[in-house]
């Protein structure tokens, strides 16, 4: 079995979504930015279970898979956990990928989808700020990044003027 393969259904919400497509964008943006690595394919890989790898056991569980070894999994775990500070080219380059990803319009579908579930509305998640583009950040990335966030406010300004705000 592939790690791949044993990550995958990790991915899976109890609504029965699977995630693993938000890797698999956030990971082509990464490659996009810096060159294929095994450290950038592990970060890809576990870039949404930091949390699940919290436990012991499930690092536990992810080392039987005989296809990482203690060091690189040890690595990956630190290497999350400093995403929003990174250090490496690897971990900006992931770190980037995942604002990028969530900075445009199709982030703003998801922004609008769990405000409903916040209690917010529409009007006010089309009226929040963007998110700030950290001084880390690649320049190639950065115009990534503006790029989405300037389709993201046409959109939110679309939703305001029919709203008569």
């Amino acid at each position: 079995m592939t790690l791949e393969e044993f990550l995958r259904p990790l991915y899976q919400d109890l609504d029965g979504v699977n995630r693993f497509d938000a890797v698999e964008r956030a990971g082509r943006i990464a490659r996009a930015l810096h060159p294929s690595s095994r450290e950038l394919d592990l970060l890809i890989l576990f870039s949404g279970l930091t949390k699940w790898l919290a436990k012991p056991r499930n690092v536990s569980r992810v080392l039987l898979t005989n296809a990482i070894t203690e060091n690189e999994l040890r690595s990956a775990v630190d290497s999350l956990r400093r995403l929003e500070n990174p250090e490496s080219d690897s971990e900006r380059a992931v770190a980037a990928a995942l604002l990028i990803d969530g900075a445009g319009v199709r982030g703003l579908a998801e922004r609008f989808a769990h405000a409903r579930r916040e209690g917010s509305s529409v009007f006010d998640v089309a009226r929040e700020e963007p998110p700030p583009i950290p001084g880390w950040m690649p320049a190639r990335a950065r115009e990534w990044m503006i790029e989405r966030l300037e389709a993201r406010a046409r959109f939110c300004r679309a939703i305001l003027d029919e709203l008569g705000s």
